[in-house]
């Protein structure tokens, strides 16, 4: 999508700057952008693996949705399939304004989305709406993780 595209490339130039070396590793919030921009994209794939790649495999990873807690990266793929039915939505996520990315600690990070989603119900109705993502990244081994999540719908 432009938008992650262009914000994603935006942000690295800032935070690394022209005169850093190509190989250098990238700052903090430009490493979390990146993690955003292919989070983002995943979704508006509808790949579901892909996009719950990026929630760390712990047995307390969480994601709030509008008040219902999803405990467990099992459990937050299966209602992912659910919500987008195996990948055959045609949701399409837009995201309005720049992330707020925050650094929290080493290595933590906290990253807030506001969104608009755009989709056909099964009723042929069109139906768009406005959520919030507030969410805490934490850099292991494996790169930035979303370990706690919270989306709520806005009016």
């Amino acid at each position: 999508m432009k938008n992650w595209s262009l914000f994603a490339a935006f942000l690295a130039l800032i935070l690394i700057g022209p005169n850093s070396r190509a190989d250098a590793p990238l700052e903090p919030r430009a490493e979390v952008a990146a993690a955003l921009k292919g989070m983002g994209d995943a979704a508006n794939a509808h790949d579901v693996e892909r996009h719950v790649g990026y929630y760390a495999r712990i047995p307390n990873v969480t994601l709030i949705v509008d008040g219902e807690p999803l405990v467990g990266w099992n459990t937050i793929r299966d209602k992912q399939k659910e919500w987008w039915n195996n990948g055959k939505t045609d949701v399409v996520y837009q995201l309005q304004g720049a992330p707020e990315i925050l650094e929290l600690a080493p290595n933590v990070m906290v990253t807030t989305l506001l969104m608009k989603a755009h989709r056909t119900l099964s009723t042929g109705e069109v139906k768009e709406g406005r959520f919030a993502v507030s969410s805490i990244w934490r850099k292991g081994a494996d790169g930035w993780k979303v370990v706690y999540s919270h989306e709520s719908t806005t009016h």
